[in-house]
């Protein structure tokens, strides 16, 4: 199973600690590893805003667990969600 999530300007320090709390190592800054999941962060080309531009990564989970999975996909998007208003 796998899942995709793109973030936008999320740091990788904060991206690890809500890894861990997801049950995952860290193997890097962009690779950890929990039982029955993996997750890596790829970097993509920023969004354009205006004159600004915007830091994106999509974040993969994947693994053969798919309840380990279906887990840490959920924990992450959770973390992850921003409001709007």
């Amino acid at each position: 199973m796998r899942f995709e999530l793109e973030l936008r300007n999320l740091p990788l320090d904060r991206l690890g600690e809500y890894l861990v709390a997801a049950g995952a190592a860290l193997e890097g800054p962009r690779r950890a590893m929990g039982a029955g999941w993996s997750a890596t962060l790829v970097e993509m080309a920023p969004a354009a805003l205006g004159a600004f531009t915007i830091p994106r990564d999509l974040l993969i989970i994947e693994g053969d667990d798919d309840a380990a999975v279906q887990a840490a996909h959920a924990f992450m998007r959770r973390q992850t969600m921003r409001g709007g208003g």
